[in-house]
């Protein structure tokens, strides 16, 4: 693609994520919500579009049983959670670290009559917090562009995107929150029950999140769904001048030999694997 044709269509892209995010920010503003159809079924939200309609990972979640727990990390506004516990029996535990993204969820949990204002009293447990690696407290850039909200500044701001505010996140090992596996939680974060499933989308930090969770999959093998961002994730590799080591465990490829040596099989859809446990 020659230089000038590349640039324009980053010039469509960036008016089309201004134009996207503002509307966003009008629909939540006026109290505008609109029905949803998704492959798990309709709902209501103040998100002014459907990105995941026909969703094959939450089409995957949603073939789990009515009483399945499932973990949602990088949960944004709901869009899989709320769609997965509706009108059902089945607990959502929601890790959102952008703090106006997860106070849209909970909007967005109760206009569908799911209560607790997508709190712990709600049908959505959510949690305002990260999953990774290690347990910390980190400074999160909450970006114009709330998709591209993350633990690092470059990633904030793709895509002509700019950091609206920071707040420091707790950050925790899925394994230390899981009863049975690390199971007394940590401060400010409690414990979650054995998951059935767990879906992760990170911006880039898919790796980190499952690290974090390798016990937990050893001893529960819950089905994954992962949206793989390779490029965000090299990006702020680089930025944060990462490590060898740390880009070893990072790119897809790494993290599909991940996976297998844990024996887990990986369907792609799309751009989101589906990760289920190979029988023993």
């Amino acid at each position: 693609m020659s230089r000038p044709l590349s640039s324009l269509r980053a010039r469509v892209e960036r008016r089309g994520f201004r134009t996207l995010y503002r509307l966003a920010d009008l629909t939540y503003a006026l109290g505008v919500a609109t029905p949803k159809r998704t492959v798990a079924g309709r709902y209501w939200s103040y998100e002014p579009t459907n990105p995941h309609g026909d969703d094959p990972g939450l089409d995957a979640l949603d073939r789990l049983p009515d009483d399945a727990v499932v973990l949602d990390v990088g949960a944004h506004v709901g869009e899989h959670a709320v769609p997965l516990a509706l009108g059902t029996d089945r607990r959502v535990v929601a890790f959102e670290p952008n703090g106006e993204s997860a106070d849209r969820l909970a909007r967005n949990a109760d206009r569908n009559g799911l209560g607790g204002g997508g709190g712990a009293g709600g049908v959505i447990d959510l949690r305002r917090a990260g999953l990774g690696d290690a347990n910390a407290t980190l400074t999160f850039y909450r970006s114009t562009y709330s998709k591209c909200s993350a633990f690092d500044r470059e990633s904030a701001t793709r895509w002509g995107a700019s950091v609206a505010g920071t707040e420091s996140v707790p950050v925790r090992r899925l394994d230390d929150l899981v009863d049975g596996v690390g199971g007394e939680g940590t401060d400010g974060v409690g414990t979650v029950p054995p998951p059935d499933a767990i879906k992760v989308d990170v911006e880039g930090h898919e790796a980190a999140v499952l690290r974090g969770a390798t016990a937990t999959l050893a001893t529960h093998r819950p089905l994954l769904v992962v949206e793989v961002h390779e490029a965000a994730e090299a990006a702020a590799e680089d930025a944060k001048g990462g490590s060898e080591e740390t880009a070893a465990g990072s790119g897809s490829a790494a993290l599909r030999e991940w996976l297998a040596a844990r024996d887990y099989a990986v369907e792609e859809a799309e751009d989101v694997w589906i990760c289920r446990p190979e029988e023993a």
